[in-house]
């Protein structure tokens, strides 16, 4: 039993529920397997500020494997696997601080302090898997830095590596090549910037006569491009790879006023004589009916 004297936050820790919110309840999702207390009594993960981890609130023990002689844990981000470590338990006294692997480019660094095993002893074998309500962190475990580079190298067309440069690099740009901050503050590496590789990029000539430079007075933006814009009864769509067509779409005359008027004039002299040819037709009709009947008078 340690002496009083030496208690600390590590065995005060042992029977709070912290490094997880207190409020939580550690039990896994089918309610089979509870993370005890007394196994995790402190956890650190270390994030690039302005990265795509901003809210701590957000981390949380994501599974959990317990295989007797030794555990897997996985810390979660959402729904994102970010982070874990693998600790065998049969060798090794309590407690003791592992390093968590795997980490994601935008966490820079992350441990986990061990208390001991006694409650782990008495959960059952298995994988295990957890909302986030059940083990979120403690955002006071989530610590926000800028992430800094400490060593340059550069790779040639042939695959071969020089380097590391440290302290102060100097880029000069040759033939082809221009050299511009993305951001004005210098201090900072960008944060679009992960990996460990760095691109710089030439600047392909461009030849004037393969470029369009005005249409009808028109000139292009910065990008070079021109937009058409439809309207009223015009459509324009691409037929191939480097044609557009202009269709009218709407039902309009194909012929003018001045025209129209002797047509409709003679659609109307039409409709009129139409009219006269069908009442002559039922008059020769009531014609040859009583033609008919007055000869089977006859008869």
């Amino acid at each position: 039993m340690q002496e009083p004297r030496n208690l600390n936050w590590t065995h005060f820790n042992q029977a709070r529920r912290f490094p997880l919110l207190f409020d939580c309840n550690p039990v896994s999702t089918d309610g089979h397997f509870t993370l005890p207390d007394d196994l995790i009594v402190s956890l650190y993960l270390s994030c690039n500020i302005g990265g795509v981890y901003s809210d701590p609130g957000l981390f949380y023990i994501g599974g959990f494997t317990y295989y007797r002689t030794g555990f897997v844990l996985s810390i979660h981000y959402s729904d994102l696997l970010v982070a874990e470590v693998m600790v065998d338990i049969s060798s090794g006294t309590m407690p003791r601080v592992v390093q968590l692997t795997g980490l994601d480019p935008m966490i820079l660094s992350g441990m986990v302090v061990l208390g001991g095993t006694e409650g782990l002893l008495q959960q059952p074998v298995g994988e295990w898997t957890f909302k986030k309500e059940a083990t979120t962190l403690d955002p006071f475990c989530v610590r926000y830095v800028a992430k800094e580079l400490s060593e340059v190298y550069v790779q040639n067309s042939s695959g071969a590596i020089f380097g590391p440069f440290r302290n102060k690099i100097t880029l000069v740009a040759g033939e082809n090549i221009e050299l511009t901050p993305k951001s004005e503050d210098w201090n900072c590496l960008d944060t679009d910037i992960t990996g460990t590789s760095i691109t710089i990029a030439a600047k392909v000539p461009v030849e004037e006569s393969a470029c369009i430079r005005m249409i009808n007075g028109v000139s292009p933006d910065a990008a070079g491009n021109i937009q058409f814009v439809s309207e009223g009864c015009l459509e324009i769509r691409p037929e191939g790879a480097h044609t557009l067509v202009f269709d009218d779409t709407c039902a309009e005359p194909c012929c003018t006023c001045t025209e129209l008027v002797p047509i409709e004039d003679k659609i109307k002299e039409i409709t009129g004589t139409l009219g006269q040819l069908t009442a002559r037709i039922e008059s020769l009709r009531i014609q040859n009916d009583f033609l008919v009947s007055t000869l089977n008078v006859v008869r």
